[in-house]
């Protein structure tokens, strides 16, 4: 006879494995879709991704395009819905089984200007600290590379690669982590929702220094989508990509040597930090209550061994080492 702790741990695993294999496909199919675009401009010798606009952008975007297409179809009755996207209470349709049919809110909070702000510096913070980190590193010896970096610097001039970092990513990327797999495993609990939606938004980006401030800034995406909503969470993501990232970086770089654009390093650096310190300090309490009070029950932790969580983390941490080997040699 199975026990209910064993039984509740087997339930748990189905729910992560049925949002993981979600997320799997999609990450597959955005692969999938990058490399069917590139042999269908090898057949018919079109030339066009070789033009100045690159072709690493629109590799992406067809990579994106595919993966939501199969997103849309599999949960668009989700999705195609008002409160998918700002909010409010729904009906919860996963998670334990005494839950199902409850009506439970996800996200709805009022999103005020000044935290919106906070929320800013403590992804400004998250950058600098990645970014002392590969400093330091570097400063005994232990420098490591980021592949998706460089990628992305060296097309980041193109139409096609700022539509898809600056546009397309954030706007698929939360559909998929926060909108998606997140809301599908908050009935096991807040914590664990966030926690495990900002480790796979880790994985996905299938680079050590990237991975590292995708999982620090996911969970920040996480609690604004819980809170507020998905809108909001895309805000913060295209705002970091597109501006942050990409306007402003883009223009300092053009505009100033590489003394002063070091110098710009260091200061947004410092304002980072000094930001994100700040913000901890004033909110860090509230922070930590909201985490005590949305601390998921025993054993919730056990869905990470379902087949499919693994083979995601498996799978993507040999491809980061493929990657990283590949960009090395």
């Amino acid at each position: 006879m199975v026990s209910p702790r064993q039984a509740w741990k087997t339930w748990r695993r189905r729910v992560v494995n049925r949002a993981m294999g979600l997320a799997f496909i999609y990450e597959s199919l955005m692969y999938v879709g990058g490399f069917a675009l590139m042999i269908f401009v090898e057949l018919f010798s079109l030339r066009w991704l070789d033009g100045p606009d690159g072709g690493e952008g629109f590799i992406s975007l067809a990579g994106v395009a595919a993966a939501m297409g199969f997103l849309l179809i599999m949960r668009h009755r989700d999705i195609l819905t008002r409160e998918f996207w700002l909010g409010g209470p729904h009906t919860d349709t996963y998670g334990e089984p005494n839950q199902l049919g409850r009506i439970s809110q996800y996200g709805g909070g009022r999103m005020r200007p000044q935290w919106f702000l906070v929320f800013i510096m403590l992804g400004m913070g998250v950058q600098s600290i990645v970014s002392l980190a590969q400093i330091g590193l570097a400063l005994i010896g232990g420098g490591l590379s980021s592949p998706t970096s460089e990628a992305i610097s060296d097309s980041s001039n193109t139409v096609s690669m700022w539509l898809y970092v600056g546009v397309a990513a954030p706007i698929c990327e939360e559909v998929i982590f926060r909108g998606v797999l997140m809301k599908e495993l908050k009935p096991l609990g807040k914590n664990f929702a966030i926690v495990t939606s900002a480790f796979a938004f880790g994985l996905f980006h299938d680079d050590f220094v990237q991975g590292t401030f995708a999982f620090l800034f996911g969970l920040i995406l996480g609690f604004v989508a819980m809170e507020y909503s998905l809108v909001w969470s895309i805000a913060l993501h295209a705002f970091n990509n597109a501006i942050l990232s990409g306007v402003i970086d883009t223009w300092f770089a053009g505009q100033l040597n590489d003394t002063q654009y070091t110098v710009y390093v260091i200061v947004l650096t410092a304002v980072g930090v000094i930001g994100a310190t700040v913000a901890l300090a004033v909110y860090g309490r509230g922070l930590k209550q909201y985490r005590m009070q949305n601390r998921s029950i025993p054993d919730t932790y056990a869905g990470w061994s379902s087949p499919v969580f693994i083979a995601f983390v498996v799978a993507n941490i040999l491809l980061t080492i493929v990657l990283l080997v590949l960009y090395v040699a």
